[in-house]
């Protein structure tokens, strides 16, 4: 008779990762909801929100999982964002706004979901060509060669007028609404998730913790950083598909500086070593964004109207995560993901149940020997 073994995972480790994905998209709805019932401003930062948290939680993959700082990624964005925007237009709507345009790309057209998706690819061939000589690179040069290709990638966007239309960028873009916006940041999570549980994701890690460790087992280094790379890429395109369809335009300036210290700030914020800590960090950046801006333009509390300085926003937010850094190196969740279950009550019940599968094949046994 087969034995049940008594080494087998506890219950609560085999059920503790599914969890944490349900607690983390439900944070998600529950927080892009409310915002989406509240006002048209407020709906429209709530659609910034689902944007940047596609950008994080992208970072993340990257990031999070291999140890190495990216400044460029910013740069992926602004290829998914300008390719889903060239194919979402028509023929007809680029020859009237962008006569200047590569005859090629003039008669290119694809419907939002393969644009999108067209985007992604597009970022994700991008990273691929970059990743030989990038993912040898470490610590600091590995930040300047990431941030040159931010560079790079700002200039040809702001000079390439037959392909970006310059400075201008491109507009009339056609726009989607809040469920498809929900849908793709849900989509985004779920990926990251079940990257998390892959084998080739433990060897990343595994070079995070100690890279003489890892090639001494055999690890390939540059290789497993690309594996990573290249999907952190393709998830950052798609969310630069994604916030072409949300503002119905793009431009350069929407992908260099600012927007890249801003999402890193949101990902260091919550942690950079779990998918929750992307998450929490960018809810919490989007809403203390959201808050002082309200402050800053003037907000009535009861019979009060506070209205404060201009550039309260930008000072406030650097003010919390400076304090956060301060008080929490390691971030809001300090590399913790957040679940729905009690782990020990799942492993006590768990121990018993197995006690009692063991105990009735003992007695089985006995009676078999007996007999």
């Amino acid at each position: 008779m087969a034995q049940i073994s008594r080494h087998a995972p506890p219950l609560g480790d085999r059920l503790r990762p599914l969890s944490t994905l349900v607690a983390v998209c439900a944070l998600v709805a529950a927080v892009a909801i409310a915002g989406n019932l509240g006002s048209a401003s407020l709906q429209r930062d709530t659609l910034t929100m689902l944007v940047s948290l596609m950008v994080v939680v992208g970072l993340y993959v990257f990031i999070g999982n291999s140890g190495v700082f990216s400044f460029g990624h910013l740069s992926f964005m602004a290829v998914g964002g300008y390719v889903a925007a060239i194919l979402l237009l028509s023929p007809e709507t680029k020859e009237l706004l962008l006569p200047n345009m590569l005859a090629p790309l003039q008669s290119a057209h694809l419907p939002g979901a393969a644009a999108t998706l067209a985007g992604g690819l597009a970022a994700a061939l991008l990273a691929l060509a970059l990743s030989g000589p990038l993912m040898r690179l470490n610590g600091l040069n590995a930040g300047l060669g990431t941030f040159a290709v931010l560079m790079i990638i700002n200039v040809v966007a702001r000079n390439w007028e037959q392909v970006t239309n310059g400075s201008s960028g491109i507009s009339s873009i056609p726009t989607v609404g809040f469920e498809v916006l929900l849908a793709a940041a849900l989509a985004t999570v779920a990926i990251a998730w079940a990257f998390q549980q892959t084998a080739l994701c433990l060897r990343v890690r595994a070079v995070r913790e100690d890279e003489t460790a890892a090639r001494s087992v055999g690890i390939g280094v540059a290789r497993m950083r690309t594996v990573a790379f290249v999907l952190s890429a393709f998830m950052v395109g798609v969310a630069g598909a994604c916030f072409a369809q949300a503002q119905g335009a793009v431009q350069p300036a929407a992908f260099y500086l600012q927007p890249t210290f801003l999402a890193i700030a949101m990902l260091v914020v919550g942690g950079t070593t779990s998918l929750s800590g992307a998450v929490v960090g960018t809810i919490l950046i989007s809403v203390l964004a959201r808050l002082l801006g309200a402050l800053e333009s003037g907000m009535a509390i009861g019979p009060l109207v506070v209205d404060l300085p201009a550039g309260l926003r930008d000072v406030g937010l650097a003010l919390t995560m400076l304090l956060i850094l301060i008080r929490r190196p390691q971030g809001l969740l300090g590399g913790r993901e957040i679940t729905l279950l009690r782990a020990a009550r799942i492993d006590a019940f768990s121990a018993q149940t197995t006690n009692q599968e063991l105990d009735h094949d003992e007695q089985c046994a006995a009676r078999t020997a007996v007999t």
